[in-house]
């Protein structure tokens, strides 16, 4: 970025290709960072509940065991604009914490209490003519309990390269692929995404096969819509607490839900949602050997959130 004026304020084709972050950003996000924390300038906080649900397998020697899980969510996001607007960077911190309660659960067993992460997005987006773009992502953090010291396998990345296609003026194709772990285990996968603005109020904007999002301006402080996504981590454990050489969790959820978007000015946003969870993933591994399910039983859940920014 260059000095004086210029970083101050941003070239007029950087300005023109600001709505193109929140496109490509949603498409290579093949992470554990909701819609509602995705902003492009300024600070986020969220938090969810999932109720306390049964298991789809018993515990050995327990009956009648529930979680709950509550997590809590921070980001903050700057963008900076490079070559005159043709290149984009978007940068990002993320901090989720995971806590589960139980209920019937063995005194004498060990259990996993919380889980954390936290990482740091570089996301970078090229625009190699008026019709295509090329958008890279590395996202390098840490996954783990945090209660004993960090070693390597606390660290975690993932990465995603893909380009976009401006089909027509309100419809954009991408595809590419993507290494993430959305769905606990670390996953090389090729991804499909469209952006298609229907008209003024209805658009819909889709990550095949990790999410998809329909919206309908109703005014100009109000979204309604529905989503489906699918959200996770794998993190390590700590080795002195558990017997296994080296522990690993395995936890991540798809969920469906109608969702509410307030916009209680230009930068202060307020997202609500809840609905089903139909996907509860919960395992204990040594290594990449499962030892133990956890997996949940589908059920309702809440979450929201709050942008200061853009």
């Amino acid at each position: 970025m260059t000095k004086g004026a210029d970083t101050m304020k941003m070239p007029e084709q950087g300005i023109r290709n600001i709505p193109l972050i929140f496109v490509v950003y949603f498409v290579c996000m093949a992470t554990n960072h909701p819609l509602y924390s995705q902003q492009v300038i300024g600070v986020s906080l969220g938090y969810e509940c999932f109720p306390h649900v049964g298991l789809t397998e018993p515990v050995p020697g327990a009956k009648g065991v529930e979680v709950q899980a509550r997590a809590w969510r921070a980001g903050a996001a700057f963008p900076l604009i490079l070559a005159g607007g043709k290149i984009i960077v978007l940068n990002q911190i993320n901090y989720k914490r995971v806590g589960f309660d139980y209920k019937n659960y063995p005194e004498e067993e060990d259990r996993i209490d919380q889980l954390q992460s936290v990482d740091y997005t570089f996301f970078l987006i090229d625009s190699l003519s008026t019709k295509w773009k090329m958008a890279a992502l590395l996202i390098p953090g840490l996954a783990s309990d945090f209660e004993g010291k960090l070693s390597g396998d606390d660290f975690m990345f993932q990465a995603a390269f893909g380009f976009i296609r401006q089909m027509k003026k309100d419809f954009q194709l991408g595809f590419g692929v993507a290494y993430f772990r959305e769905f606990g285990p670390p996953l090389i996968m090729p991804f499909l995404y469209f952006d298609w603005k229907i008209n003024p109020r209805w658009s819909v904007y889709g990550l095949m096969p990790q999410s998809l999002d329909i919206t309908c301006r109703i005014n100009p402080m109000l979204d309604l819509g529905c989503s489906l996504k699918i959200d996770g981590n794998r993190y390590h454990g700590n080795p002195n607490k558990y017997p296994e050489a080296n522990p690993q969790i395995d936890y991540s959820e798809g969920t469906i839900s109608p969702n509410v978007h307030i916009h209680l000015s230009k930068w202060v946003h307020l997202y609500v949602e809840g609905g089903y969870a139909f996907y509860r993933n919960f395992r204990f591994l040594d290594g990449s050997e499962e030892i133990l399910s956890l997996d949940l039983k589908q059920n309702v859940y809440l979450r929201t959130g709050l942008i200061l920014g853009l």
